[in-house]
C-alpha cells in the first residue's frame, strides 16, 4: 500500500500538481465548515427568525473577511439541512426546517443493521408507552371510532400496514405532531422488527385497546399497551 501511494503521489509531482493545491482543497473545506458554524452563531445572536433575510453574499463576506466561495459553500450547506431557502429578490430566507427530514432519507436507504431496525423499535415503544397518559386525556368520540374501524379491518392477526395505522392513530390522539412524524419514519422506512412468536390470543388486542381506551382511566390503558408490546419488552 506504501509503494502504490507514493507512485501515486511521484505521478502527480511529475504532473506538476503539487500538495499544496490539496491542501489549498482541504483548506477551503474547513472554511465553508467553519462558516456554517460562523453562520448559525451570527442567527442566534441577531435572534433572527424564520422569514427573515440574511445579508448579501459580499456583505457576509466583508463582515467575516472570508472569500465569496467559502460565503456560497456555507449557504449551500444550511440549505441542504433546510435551514436556509433561496428567494427571489431577497437572497437566502430562513425557513422553519423538518426536524426529521434528514433521518427520513436515511432510513429510506435501508442501511440499517437488524440489530438497529430492533432499537428503533424499542424508541417507537419507549415513545407511544410514555404517550399513553396524553393519548387518553385527549381522545374523541370521532378517534375512538376511527380506531375501532381500523381495529375491525385488522382482525386478530393485524398486518405491518395495520398495526401501523393503528399505532399511527395512537400517536396522533396524543397531540404531538413530532412524534408522530417520527412514528411514521420508523414503522415505514426501517425493516419491520418480527416479535418474538407468542399466541395471539394470549395478548390484548386492538379491539380491547379501543375498549380500554374509551371506557378506563389512563391507568388501564397504559397497562394494556405494555401488555400489547410485551413480546417486545420481555427482549429488552
Amino acid at each position: 500500500m506504501y509503494f502504490i501511494m507514493y507512485d501515486i503521489l511521484l505521478i502527480l509531482c511529475e504532473r506538476g500538481i503539487d500538495k499544496v493545491d490539496l491542501s489549498e482543497s482541504m483548506k477551503k473545506k474547513t472554511l465553508a465548515e467553519s462558516f456554517e458554524n460562523t453562520l448559525l452563531d451570527y442567527i442566534r445572536s441577531e435572534n433572527l427568525s424564520p422569514g427573515d433575510a440574511l445579508p448579501k453574499e459580499i456583505e457576509l463576506a466583508s463582515e467575516f473577511n472570508v472569500s465569496r466561495q467559502v460565503i456560497r459553500e456555507g449557504l449551500a450547506g444550511l440549505k441542504t439541512f433546510g435551514i436556509l431557502e433561496p428567494r427571489k429578490r431577497r437572497g437566502m430566507v430562513l425557513k422553519r426546517p423538518n426536524a426529521f427530514a434528514g433521518v427520513s432519507k436515511i432510513a429510506q436507504a435501508r442501511l440499517f443493521s437488524r440489530d438497529e431496525c430492533r432499537e428503533f423499535m424499542e424508541i417507537r415503544i419507549f415513545m407511544e408507552l410514555g404517550m399513553a397518559e396524553f393519548i387518553s386525556a385527549r381522545k374523541s368520540p370521532d378517534d375512538i371510532r376511527e380506531l375501532r374501524r381500523l381495529a375491525e379491518r385488522s382482525g386478530t392477526a393485524p398486518g405491518v400496514e395495520n398495526e401501523i395505522a393503528f399505532h399511527h392513530k395512537l400517536f396522533t390522539i396524543g397531540g404531538n405532531s413530532l412524534a408522530g412524524e417520527f412514528f411514521k419514519i420508523i414503522s415505514t422506512a426501517f425493516s419491520p422488527v418480527k416479535a418474538p412468536s407468542v399466541p395471539q390470543s394470549d395478548l390484548p388486542g386492538h379491539l380491547e385497546l379501543c375498549d380500554v381506551l374509551e371506557n378506563g382511566p389512563h391507568q388501564d390503558f397504559y397497562e394494556t399497551l405494555k401488555g400489547h408490546f410485551a413480546p417486545y419488552l420481555n427482549k429488552i
